[in-house]
């Protein structure tokens, strides 16, 4: 349930939009550079998100990417879903399939309850909010990492 790479790129990129939502179409080698994001990298993971309209595309020499969904409405478990293949079900941490209560495996009791907290969690934040808690300074520091 660790994020990968293109989980952070997702949520780095998407910032990015939200933050220069009032500047019109944004290229994505400008995305790349400002966010420290591999190229072809992004490339994959803007196609995705406007695949499914959380982002609008337009080719040409004024062309690039637009945050098109309200950022407030952009909730962590969407973009988990989404970019992670994350499955929100009763699959066992240990890849036993299924875990449910009544085949339950050796550590479902113990993983239950985090699980729901993380669940909790995606399911509660928003774009917005993630906008509003990560300051542009932490985050140019973040990407220099």
């Amino acid at each position: 349930m660790f994020f990968s790479k293109a989980w952070n790129y997702s949520i780095r990129a998407l910032i990015y939009l939200a933050e220069h939502k009032d500047d019109g179409p944004i290229l994505r080698s400008v995305i790349a550079e400002e966010e420290s994001i591999p190229s072809p990298f992004l490339a994959k993971i803007l196609g995705t998100l406007a695949s499914v309209d959380i982002i609008d595309s337009t080719r040409g020499p004024r062309g690039g990417f637009v945050l098109k969904a309200d950022p407030d409405k952009i909730t962590l478990l969407e973009i988990a879903q989404l970019i992670e293949h994350f499955d929100a079900s009763g699959k066992c941490l240990l890849g036993y399939g299924s875990c449910e209560r009544g085949e339950a495996c050796p550590i479902h009791e113990y993983w239950a309850e985090p699980k729901q907290q993380i669940m909790k969690f995606l399911k509660n934040t928003t774009l917005s909010m993630i906008c509003q808690l990560v300051p542009q300074q932490k985050r140019i520091e973040l990407k220099n990492n």
